[in-house]
């Protein structure tokens, strides 16, 4: 009986690993920043203000601003 070895699964996802980090999770992370970006921008746009950009900005939340 011969010994088990790796499946064809493996010998792809170890290829795949070869390659390194593939670019199309980065855009798709970057096109999700794009939309969350764009509906903050939209909706402080709406209540008349500007969405925060820096973090001095951010850290006037809790100081009632």
């Amino acid at each position: 009986m011969p010994r088990p070895s790796a499946g064809i699964i493996d010998d792809i996802e170890r290829e795949d690993n070869q390659k390194g980090y593939e670019s199309e999770n980065l855009a798709t992370f970057h096109q999700l920043v794009r939309h969350l970006t764009a509906d903050g921008d939209r909706r402080a746009a709406r209540d008349g203000r500007q969405a925060r950009r820096t973090r001095a900005q951010m850290t006037l939340i809790g100081q009632g601003r």
